[in-house]
């Protein structure tokens, strides 16, 4: 990289890590780009070159959790047995979760963000192991893949909204790891 694509890296940056920071205070909705910007010693229109607007932060957030899938956790997904993949993948989400911290995920869990409804590529993932597991057998086909990820998908964002409602006071990788293994069994019969 040259130095004016590093300066652009750089306040592109600066701009995220500053919304975060307000994001985890005061939400989503009760954050305003004026605010982000004054937090990170730009203008308004340095905020709109390389934002569209306040979602596009959300955007970037959830663009790193299915980047980390992508690279980290795809590539460990290798067990010969699908119940073993989705139990791994479930607990690297958990984990992903938990690194953000339940003060940050408490403000992502709102009914306007519509991100949470997308398919992406963390849930198309989960997807290919339940295709793989429902040709190898191990995974009953009484649910189509796409509708066992949504169901996968709601029991999960139950846990983390509840571990959010207690504001993170729980060791989540515990509490969940009893509702994997509800998922996987019931997944198998």
């Amino acid at each position: 990289m040259n130095s004016k694509e590093l300066q652009t890296s750089d306040t592109k940056q600066k701009i995220y890590d500053a919304a975060l920071r307000i994001l985890s205070k005061k939400g989503f909705k009760n954050m305003s780009i004026r605010e982000i910007c004054e937090a990170a010693d730009v203008s308004i229109g340095t905020f709109y070159y390389y934002f569209e607007s306040k979602n596009n932060i959300l955007y970037k957030f959830y663009e790193k959790g299915d980047t980390y899938f992508k690279k980290e956790i795809k590539p460990i997904l290798n067990s010969d047995d699908a119940l073993e993949n989705v139990r791994t993948y479930l607990l690297s989400y958990i984990k992903l979760v938990e690194t953000d911290g339940a003060d940050m995920v408490e403000h992502l869990y709102i009914p306007d963000n519509k991100i949470l409804k997308v398919n992406r590529a963390m849930q198309e993932i989960l997807k290919d192991i339940i295709e793989d597991g429902q040709s190898k057998k191990q995974i009953s086909k009484k649910m189509s893949a796409e509708d066992t990820v949504k169901f996968i998908f709601v029991i999960m964002r139950g846990i983390v909204f509840d571990w959010c409602l207690y504001d993170g006071s729980y060791d989540i990788e515990s509490y969940s790891s009893k509702f994997i293994d509800y998922i996987t069994r019931y997944l198998s019969e």
